[in-house]
């Protein structure tokens, strides 16, 4: 917690606390340690739907932070959809059901209510593909943790990618907050975002991958095409980092072009299909 005088307000002292848990591992920056506790306040109730944050100035006091780091930090925020900015007006919680289509090509919902889903928790894994590594496994099978040779999708994707002499894939594994566990994937040529692979997991908690690309490296995309399928249970994969979905599952699968049609990223997505839908 910052140094200073003890903190009357109790969202204020919340906030402090969740950015003494954010802030570790030493990996993560100011940035994401900043989204991760704002984050972690609207998970547990601390700020509401609807609920007006701190000014900016406030919270980078509350942090010890610049203003500058909490602008991004919220910003972050505001293109995953959890909360929303207005000059003069300072910065809200989302309502559950806030969409934009602009940010998002899906969002999760839940099967009986049609309401968005949140993620409760992630974990995240970033990995390299050489390019010679992706063998011809069978597409409807195999282990969505294994190895590039046993990706049964990396014919799919590599189609879609073009051939290259690496390639980057990013596999999460969600809790959403109707305790569905989710299982996600997205694959991009490694030269598309160079550092990529230099970064450490955690700067990806919280954020909105479309955007981050465009943030961090100047990849725009332009449009996505999608399609959802089911998969039966021998079509399922197994655990993916210790938590994907139970069979049956909804799979989507999604292309991202640039605006020139170049490709950007392949992504796929698998829910439960009897607690979770996709609306678009």
């Amino acid at each position: 917690m910052p140094d200073g005088p003890p903190l009357a307000d109790p969202v204020e002292r919340a906030l402090a606390a969740y950015l003494d848990g954010a802030a570790d591992p030493a990996a993560r920056t100011k940035r994401s340690a900043v989204r991760l506790a704002v984050a972690q306040a609207m998970r547990d109730g601390v700020l509401k739907d609807g609920d007006l944050l701190p000014p900016e100035k406030r919270l980078a006091e509350i942090f010890g932070v610049s203003v500058g780091t909490v602008q991004a930090a919220l910003q972050q925020l505001q293109q995953r959809g959890e909360i929303v900015r207005r000059s003069g007006y300072g910065s809200r919680v989302a309502l559950g059901d806030s969409f934009s289509s602009a940010i998002w090509h899906f969002r999760i919902v839940d099967r009986d209510s049609g309401r968005r889903l949140t993620v409760e928790a992630e974990r995240i894994r970033i990995d390299e593909i050489a390019g010679g590594e992706m063998g011809n496994g069978d597409e409807g099978n195999g282990d969505e943790g294994s190895a590039a040779p046993d990706d049964p999708l990396a014919p799919v994707w590599s189609a879609f990618l073009g051939p290259d002499d690496s390639y980057v894939r990013i596999r999460r594994a969600l809790t959403m907050s109707n305790g569905a566990a989710v299982a996600g994937r997205m694959v991009l040529r490694a030269r598309t975002a160079p550092r990529l692979l230099e970064m450490a997991p955690e700067e990806l908690h919280a954020v909105n991958i479309r955007s981050f690309l465009q943030d961090e490296f100047g990849v725009a995309t332009a449009r996505a095409s999608t399609e959802v399928r089911g998969l039966c249970a021998s079509d399922t994969p197994g655990p993916a980092s210790g938590n994907a979905p139970a069979a049956p599952v909804l799979e989507l699968r999604a292309r991202a072009v640039a605006h020139d049609e170049t490709p950007v990223y392949f992504q796929t997505v698998r829910v439960p299909s009897d607690s979770c839908a996709f609306a678009f």
